[in-house]
Order: C-alpha cells, then structure tokens, then sequence
C-alpha cells in the first residue's frame, strides 16, 4: 500500500503507538498489542507510526513470524531482530550491548554475532532479554514482533520475560500485532495474550475495517482518477473496509466489483494475472514456509523450468505486481504472508509431495546451516514429502538439537510427529514394536519439560495403553507412578485410580523400587486426607522397600513423603534432608523439586523461612540451568513467598520474573500470580497487585481454604487498598479449616487478623466492630497459637510479639504501648523479617509521639523504619514515616559520627543533635533555604547553629567546616 494508506482513519490508533513510543524513550517500559483480522492493516499502522518515532530518535528493529516458525528454530522473530540490530549498529554499540556476555550462546539464535560452539548452549531467555533491555538503552528502540500468532512458544516465553520484568527507567517498547480472528480454542496465543494482559504497561490497539467514507477516500487515493470516488461505494461493498482487500481490488485491472468472494479470492485472482512461470515460483516460495535465499530459490526454479533467466524475470514480476519482495539479506518472500497461505491450497497433495521433497533434498547439502534449523527444516519436509522413515530420523534430531537449545515446546513438536510417523515407519527404522510406549513416554516427558500438562497426562495414559500388564507389569507400575505425579502437577482428578492399581501391579515384586514409591504415593494421598495413622504404616514401609531395593529415586519418594507426617519435628527435617540427597542422585529433577519442596515444607514449619529459602533457590537455580522451568513450579511459589518474607525482594522479583514469563495454568500459576500481588501491595503497586489477583482467579477460579495462597494473597491486597472489613470476613472465612491442617497457616493469618482490625480500629465509630472481628478469629483459631517448634524458631516468637502489639493497637483505640512495639521490632529483626521490623519501628515512633515518650527514641525508630523500608522499596512504609516525620520535625537523616579509627576534633564529640543535623547537611553541599526546609526551622536559625559550629570547631567558613569533616571521615 502507499503511504497515504494507513493515514486513512487511523489517526487515534497512531496517537496511540506514538504515545507508546515516547513513553519507551522516556524510561516508562510499554507493550502493545495490535490485532485484527488479516489485511486491516496492523503491520503497516507499525510502520506508519515508527516513521514518525524516527523524526524523534526512536528506531524499529522487526522480527516476524511464519506459519513454519517452529521449523526455522527457536526464537526465530527474536533472531531477525538481532540479526537486523547487528547490522545497522555500529561497533561501539555492539560493543557496549555484548560486553561481558557468551556471544556464542546468543550465535545459536543470531549467527551473524559469533561462531557457534560446540557445548556453549544454555538458557537463553535471560540471556536475550538482557541483549534486548541494552539494545534499547542505547537509543529510544521499539522491538516490533509480527504475525505472532504464529509464534514459536519459546519465543512467546521470551516476550512474556521481558514485560514481566518492566520498572521505571527501562527504555523497552514493544510492539505485536496479531489475527484474533485465527485464535481457536487451545491456540497456544489465547493462554499467552491473558497472561500478558495482566501485567502492567501492557496496553492493546484493536484495528477496525474502515468505514465507507474511508474506503472511498483509500480508493481516490489509491487510483487518482475522477470515478475513483463513486467506484469507492462498490468496493466497499465487496471488501467491508478491509485495507488490503480494497487495495487489491482498486488496483486490479478492470476488476468486477460485484463478483462474490472475500479477499482470499481476490489474492488468488492477482496471482493468477501473473504469467505461468512467476505463478509457478509463487507457489514454490509458498510451499517453502519462510522468506528463501535467492539462490535456493533459483536452484528450485531451474530444477523445474531449467534456466536462470526465466527466474529472475519471474522474480521481478513477482516485486512488480505486488506480490512479492526481496529483503535487505536476498530473501524472497510475499508482500503479505495471507499469499503464502492462499497458494498452498492451488497445488494438489501430489504437486506438494514433490516441492517438499525438493526442499528435502536442498536442506540435506546444507551443511553450513545452524544444526537445529537443518533437522527442523529436514523433518518437516520430509514428512510433507511422506518419506516417512527419513521424517521420522530427522524429527529425533530435530527434538535433540531442540533440547540442546532448551527449547522444550519445539522438543516436544518434533517427538509428538515422531510419535504419529511411528506406524509408517519401517520395522528396521523404529526397532521393536515394544518400543513404542518407551517414544510415547519420551515424548510425554517433554511435553511435562514444555509445561503442557495435560498432553503429558494423555500421552501417558497412550503408552500404558501399550503396555501388556501380565508381561510387564513394573512398567506398567512405573507410568501408573508417572500418571499419579503428573495429575498433582495438572490439577487433573481424572487417574485418581491409579494409586491401589499401581500397588497391585508390584505385588509380585515386594522389593522393587517401583513398590516403595507406588507405597509412599499411597502415603501422601492418606496424609492429605487427614488418614495419619494409615499413613504412618504406608510410610514406614515403603522406606523399609526403598532401603531394600537400594533405589536412589525410591528413597527420595519414601523418605520425602513420610516427612511430611511429622514436618514440624526434626526427625520429619531429617528425612526430608536425606529425601533431597537421594533426589539429586537420581537424576530426575521433578523428583528432586517435590523432595525439595518437602524440605521447605519442614523447614519454613519450624520457623527457619531464610533456611528454607537459601536451600531451595539454590535448588531451583541449579534446575533452572540445566532443565526446564516447569520442572520447578511445585516449589517456585513457597521459595518467592519465603524471599519476599524475609526481604529479599529482588531476588523474589527475578524468580517470579522468570516464572510468569512462561505459561502456567494450573493452580501453581494462580499461587505464583498471589506472590507477585503480594509483592506488589508492599511495594505500593496497587494496580499491579489487583492485575494479579485477577488472573490468578482466572487461572484458579475454584477457591482452595487450605494450602492455597489465596487467602493470604487476597487478605495482604484488600489491606493495602484499605478494605479490612474484606479482609477480616476471608481469615473469617478461611480460619476454621486452616487450623486443622496447618497450624503455621493458621499463626500467621491470625497476626494480619489483628493487623486488620487494628487499621480498621483508627476509622471513627469502627473500634466496636473491629474488637468483634479480633475476637471472633481468636476464637476461631481456638488452640494456643504461636507456639516455637525447635530452640532455633525465631519466626513464632516474632509473630506472637506482633500479634500482641497490633492486639493491643485494636483494643486501645491507638498506639499507646510503645513497648509492645519494641519487642515485636526487635523480634522481627531477630527472625529475619525486615518488612515487618520496618512496620513495627514506625509504629514504635507513632506510640513514642503519641504517649509523649523519648523524641530521640522515637527519632532512631523513624530511621530504622525508613532506611529498611527504603532498602526493601517498600513504597507505603517509606511514605508513611516521611509524613510522620514531617508531621513531628524529626530529621529522618542520621546524626553525624565520626569513623571510629579518626581522631578530629573534641569539639565535634560536643556538638548538640540539632548542630550535628546541620553539619549532615552542610557535608552534603545544600543551602541554607534547603537546610531550613529539610529541618522545618527558619534560615536565621540555620545561621545561628553554623556560627556555633565554626567556633567550636575553629573554622573560619562552611567550606573549610564540610571539608574538615569529610577529611576526618564523618558520615
């Protein structure tokens, strides 16, 4: 189309993406997503409005998706980006952006950066989105992603890491446009666009058909003659306003407008104005799935025609009329990929048989092309050329090479076609028909690596299918093993079967491995179903057959899950313990994960959450590197709640940041979403927090009341936007079946009970109620709460003091016991819980002003709250203690000392805590007016305390004073 084209009645939607734009320039990082039907005009509207970001600066680097993206390789948008970027930046940007980083492993998705090496694969996902957050610091950059609806997984995984990590003073702006008209049920976009939709900076631009004016207005432009007007009317009428449509229909030589037929039928009727030879290499070009180098595509052309010239001549035609177009790197591709689409369907299944073997045949001289695209590339087209034995071979390869890259959804395509060549697959090719349940289970532990569940569920159920059970029995245990572990991850009830079938398939083999774990599941199921004593006997025994069989994965499963009958002692600790060393031996990563999360369970019950954090993020780290992400989600929201719990705040982010970049729709997505809202009321970030919980009752529509985050989550959200009443009615709600099945659960919802109807006490005419809430909840807990477990539980203790403090908050109407509020700081500091020591300390200075106490007691509290809350980024705490110091004159600056190895002056020991603000002040270079504002006091008295100054430390300016005490190390 022609400039003038997307101008028509687009001016609100161009705002739109120039707004975007700026805002990317400016540090505030933004996402759009551009959708509409086919030829509305989304790429051109990017196009459009980039041209007028670069009059400010800003560039476009553009990756687009193909209908065969997952044959090309992984990331494959992402590596025309880069390849793009690497192109057009010179060397000191290069230079910059790459510095420090493995260009080896970045070569695997953009070979033009660097040779590939043989082992230097990894994760990429953050590698990438680093090169990405620099390409975009280093000019105002739009990243602009096309047709991503046909997005390989792992590039979508990829797009959704780096809106999930968007903060202030990020230059990141992305752009990505899609068909909604082509997302069906499952579509793997659908789950991805809600994901995203919830994360915040993330807006959407919704691009209409034109209207009747407008098409006319397209079409006057487009034809330039006087009847283009009243020719509009009948275009409109056959294109509906569809931009693409009514080009092809203005520009078409003597077209009939009254003909039946939507824009499909319009391509193919410009396609077919082309001569027979340029038809032909359309049709090649399509069948090709992707943009063809030039000289492949030549190759092609003169296999089938025979001459060189005929090629070129038919590739100008092509560019001529509009069809097609050669890119910056030689490739060929169409103007519009809807082409490629609408050509497939002119060949026969014979003449596509024999273009894929074509393409077969050229991908097998590849041999400089990056491994992973060849076999891609090998196994599609052999399949659609139904060669199936060569299909088959190279679809294995394709899924190593995938695996190698950690491109797990791409593995799991390749073994899922493998899975369907299987019988057309020659005998000698495929080995023993026995072997089919081994490619089926292979297969269905990828898709467990891809975080596609359910599919990993049916694949399962397929390969017990053909599994003989008097024959094999053990296998058979071992996928009854597989279906009972993969249901928990899935939130599937659908196999509750398959415990007691598991346990009679081991029968005849009392002391095998897979008897010990079809045991300990049994184990587990009792212990959730509050049956202990059966569970203890299960337990028991199946250490007792793990320890006999001497099976490295049966004494992780036995002794991790008789843990968790006694996980609030140290014998269910030492379990758990030696369950994660027997784990890790064995190999299998979701093994080692569930005994993992065995251990925090054990750990964070006994009051050790730093503990329990430290070990298993190194756990989790060491999985992340080697493995896939979805191998961690039964531990990954326990292991951010815990960070977050004890302030590690931006670790907690980073794992949260890695885990919402991939798709999770089971219930440990929605508990992952309730972490991050419960990060983001702290940190003051209310639209976000509520963006959360929304999708996480989306993802988890069904409320659980015990081991579910929910609750906390729900409570934590409702109390940062002030609705306690809320928040008091769901512990209400959730506290009579908390306490039988977890009494940590039932502790801690009972200190934000009385949090909550503390907050709600200091609203007039509310302290009545909120003392009826409290009391109903203590109640409602009934046992004695806050017990410590071991002598080393510190978080009980501090619990118990700040339950005590905020009770007393509800019940007095205020905060008059300033030393309740010193007990709880100092046992909030002394279990690691710096968040809520923040909490305490302001509300210790709050209780100190209001009863009249010490100002310099008060003073230190203030410090202590604003200088953890600052560290934290807790935004709500730092905010409430500078209009508390500001409303009380206390300088939330700390008094000046001097380095204990510097001996200065005697006068500087004797200075008052006023002169000793003053000084602070005067070190760090601010003016009287400033020094007066900041302290609440008039300049003259600014005057006044620096006259003392200089006399008493015998200076003659407060140049000569500052200096003096930067010299003698003061701070």
């Amino acid at each position: 189309m022609g400039g003038r084209t997307v101008l028509v009645g687009r001016d609100s939607e161009l705002s739109e993406l120039a707004s975007a734009i700026e805002s990317a320039a400016t540090g505030s990082p933004s996402a759009v997503l551009i959708h509409g039907e086919a030829g509305v005009g989304k790429t051109r509207l990017v196009t459009e409005a980039m041209a007028r970001g670069e009059l400010r600066g800003a560039r476009a680097l553009w990756g687009r998706c193909l209908r065969f993206g997952t044959a090309e390789s992984s990331f494959q948008p992402v590596g025309q980006l880069l390849t793009q970027w690497f192109r057009q930046a010179g060397e000191g940007e290069r230079s910059k952006v790459l510095r420090d980083l493995p260009t080896a492993k970045l070569a695997t998705v953009a070979p033009i950066i660097a040779e590939p090496t043989e082992g230097d694969e990894g994760r990429l996902i953050p590698l990438l989105a680093t090169v990405l957050e620099r390409i975009c610091e280093q000019a105002p950059t739009v990243l602009v992603i096309d047709d991503l609806q046909w997005a390989d997984t792992t590039s979508l995984d990829l797009l959704a890491y780096l809106v999930a990590g968007f903060g202030p003073g990020q230059h990141v702006g992305l752009f990505a446009t899609y068909r909604d008209t082509e997302l069906h049920e499952g579509h793997r976009l659908r789950g991805w666009l809600a994901d995203v939709r919830r994360q915040p900076g993330v807006g959407e631009v919704q691009v209409e058909p034109l209207g009747l004016q407008e098409t006319e207005e397209l079409v006057a432009h487009l034809c330039g003659d006087e009847d283009a007007v009243s020719r509009g009317g009948a275009v409109f009428e056959r294109s509906r306003g569809n931009p693409y449509f009514t080009e092809l229909l203005a520009l078409a030589p003597g077209p009939d407008l009254t003909a039946d037929g939507g824009i499909r039928d319009a391509l193919l009727a410009s396609w077919h104005r082309l001569d027979a030879p340029a038809r032909e290499v359309a049709q090649l070009l399509a069948v090709g799935g992707r943009p063809v180098d030039r000289s492949v595509l030549e190759q092609l052309v003169v296999a089938h025609q025979g001459s060189r010239d005929v090629f070129r001549s038919c590739v100008q035609e092509l560019v001529s009329g509009g069809i097609g177009s050669v890119n910056a790197a030689g490739e060929v591709w169409f103007h519009h990929p809807l082409l490629s689409e609408v050509l497939l369907t002119t060949l026969s299944p014979g003449e596509l048989r024999d273009i894929h073997g074509e393409y077969a045949r050229m991908w097998v001289d590849a041999d400089d092309a990056p491994p992973a695209a060849r076999a891609a590339h090998l196994a599609l087209h052999h399949d659609g050329a139904h060669h199936h034995n060569a299909a088959f071979e190279w679809s294995l390869r394709a899924a190593e090479a995938a695996a190698a890259l950690f491109a797990w959804s791409e593995e799991f395509e390749h073994l899922q076609r493998a899975c369907r060549l299987w019988p057309r697959v020659s005998p000698a090719r495929r080995g023993i028909d026995g072997d089919r349940f081994r490619l089926v289970g292979r297969a269905s532990d990828s898709a467990v690596r891809a975080g596609r569940f359910l599919l990993a569920l049916e694949l399962r159920e397929e390969a017990l299918r053909l599994v003989d059970r008097l024959t094999q029995p053990l296998d058979a245990a071992r996928l009854h093993i597989h279906l009972a572990t993969l249901q928990a991850l899935a939130d599937d009830d659908r196999f509750a079967w398959v415990e007691p079938e598991m346990l009679t398939l081991t029968e005849a083999a009392p002391d095998s491995p897979e008897r010990a774990i079809a045991l300990a599941k049994l184990a587990i199921t009792e212990i959730k179903g509050g049956r202990y004593r059966a569970a203890a006997d299960r337990a028991a025994e199946s250490v007792r057959v793990a320890r006999s069989s001497g099976s490295e994965e049966a004494l992780a499963w036995a002794l991790g899950y008789r843990s968790q009958l006694e996980y609030e002692t140290s014998e269910g600790l030492e379990d758990a313990e030696e369950a994660v060393v027997h784990a890790r031996a064995s190999g299998d990563r979701l093994l080692l994960t569930i005994a993992t999360g065995c251990l925090v369970n054990c750990l964070g019950s006994l009051g050790q959450r730093s503990r329990a954090a430290e070990r298993s993020l190194d756990i989790v780290r060491d999985l992340m590197a080697t493995g896939s992400i979805y191998e961690t989600i039964p531990v990954l929201p326990a292991v951010a709640q815990y960070l977050l719990d004890i302030g590690r705040w931006a670790e907690a982010r980073d794992l949260l940041r890695e885990a919402l970049g991939h798709r999770i729709p089971s219930s440990r997505g929605a508990d992952l979403r309730r972490v991050a809202a419960d990060l983001a009321a702290r940190a003051g970030d209310l639209s976000a927090a509520s963006q959360h919980l929304t999708r996480a009752r989306e993802l988890s529509p069904q409320r659980r009341l015990v081991f579910d985050p929910f609750v906390s989550a729900e409570t934590r959200v409702a109390l940062a936007m002030g609705d306690q009443v809320y928040a008091l009615s769901l512990m209400a709600e959730a506290m009579p079946a908390l306490r039988s099945v977890d009494d940590d659960g039932a502790d801690e919802l009972l200190v934000w009970a009385a949090r909550a109807a503390a907050d709600l006490a200091a609203k007039p005419g509310e302290q009545d109620t909120a003392v009826a809430w409290l009391d109903e909840l203590v109640g409602l807990r009934a046992d004695t709460p806050f017990a410590a477990r071991t002598p080393d539980d510190l978080t009980h203790p501090a619990w118990a003091a700040i339950y005590a403090a905020e009770s007393a908050r509800c019940r007095d109407g205020g905060a008059r016991r300033p030393e309740l509020w010193a007990d709880a700081m100092a046992a909030c500091a002394a279990a690691g819980l710096p968040w809520e020591q923040a909490l305490c300390a302001y509300r210790l200075a709050q209780s100190l002003l209001t009863m009249k106490g010490s100002r310099a007691q008060a003073a230190s509290a203030l410090r202590d709250a604003g200088r953890i809350a600052a560290q934290l980024g807790a935004v709500p705490v730092t905010a409430d203690v500078e209009a508390l110091a500001k409303q009380s004159h206390i300088s939330l600056l700390e008094p000046l000392t001097a380095h204990p190895d510097v001996q200065g002056p005697p006068a500087f020991a004797g200075l008052t805590q006023r002169e000793s603000e003053v000084l602070r002040h005067l070190v760090a270079g601010r003016t009287y007016a400033e020094i007066a504002r900041a302290l609440f006091i008039s300049e003259k008295t600014v005057s006044v305390h620096v006259s003392n100054l200089l006399r008493k430390t015998g200076t003659s300016s407060r140049i000569e004073l500052a200096e003096l005490a930067r010299r003698l190390g003061l701070e």
